[in-house]
C-alpha cells in the first residue's frame, strides 16, 4: 500500500513539472535605462604627423616708389636780388618740409629745372635737366657771350634756387622757370639709375608729371 502511495506522489510531481515546462511565458516589459557610467581616462597622444611640403616661392612684386618723395613743378612767384662781390645773385626759396636732418645726412636730394623763361632757341620749352644748369649764349650776333648758372642749395626744410649771370646783365629774371625736387631716403636702391637722365629717374621711382 505504501508503495502505491509513493508511486502516485511521484507521478503527480512529474505531471506538474511537465505541464509547467510545456509553454514559454510572455516577454516582460523593458527595464529602465541605467545611469551613465563615469568618463573613462584620456587615451595616450598619437604620434606626430609628417610635415607637409613647402609651397612654391611667389613671383617678385612690382617695384614701388621705395619711399621716394617728389614735389609738383613749382614756379617761384618772385625772386630776391642781392649783390655778393659786386655780382648779382638772384634767388627764390621753395619750402620743402620733407627735407629733414636725416635726409641731409644720409639721403639724396635732386632738383630739376624747366627754364621756360628763356627764348626756346636758348632753352627748348619744357626741356628738363638737373641743377646746376649752365647756359652760354649771345644776345646779338658777334656780341658778348653770357654764361648763366642756375643752382640749388638745400637746407633743413628748404631749397634755394639761385641764378647768377657772369656779365651782371640781369637784376631780375622771368618767373616762368619751373623746378621740382626729388628726395631719396638713405638705403633706397639707386644702383644703375642715371640722375642726370630725368626720364630714367621718372621710370625708376614712378614719378608722374
Amino acid at each position: 500500500m505504501k508503495k502505491a502511495n509513493y508511486l502516485l506522489a511521484v507521478l503527480t510531481v512529474m505531471a506538474l513539472f511537465t505541464t509547467s515546462c510545456g509553454k514559454d511565458g510572455q516577454v516582460g516589459p523593458a527595464g529602465a535605462t541605467g545611469a551613465t557610467g563615469p568618463t573613462g581616462p584620456t587615451g595616450a597622444a598619437g604620434a606626430p604627423g609628417n610635415n607637409g611640403t613647402a609651397g612654391a616661392t611667389g613671383a617678385t612684386g612690382a617695384t614701388g616708389t621705395a619711399n621716394v618723395i617728389y614735389s609738383d613743378w613749382v614756379t617761384p612767384a618772385a625772386y630776391t636780388t642781392t649783390s655778393i662781390f659786386n655780382l648779382n645773385h638772384i634767388y627764390a626759396d621753395i619750402s620743402a618740409s620733407k627735407i629733414t636732418q636725416t635726409i641731409l645726412d644720409h639721403g639724396t636730394i635732386l632738383v630739376y629745372g624747366k627754364l621756360n623763361g628763356y627764348n626756346p632757341v636758348i632753352w627748348p620749352t619744357d626741356q628738363v635737366s638737373p641743377l646746376p644748369i649752365s647756359i652760354s649764349y649771345k644776345l646779338t650776333s658777334g656780341g658778348i657771350t653770357y654764361n648763366d648758372t642756375f643752382s640749388a642749395l638745400t637746407t633743413l626744410g628748404n631749397i634755394r634756387i639761385e641764378f647768377v649771370d657772369d656779365q651782371n646783365y640781369y637784376t631780375s629774371i622771368s618767373n616762368a622757370h619751373q623746378f621740382r625736387y626729388v628726395i631719396i631716403p638713405g638705403g633706397v636702391h639707386t644702383l644703375n639709375v642715371n640722375f642726370k637722365d630725368y626720364k630714367q629717374v621718372q621710370q625708376a621711382f614712378h614719378i608722374k608729371d
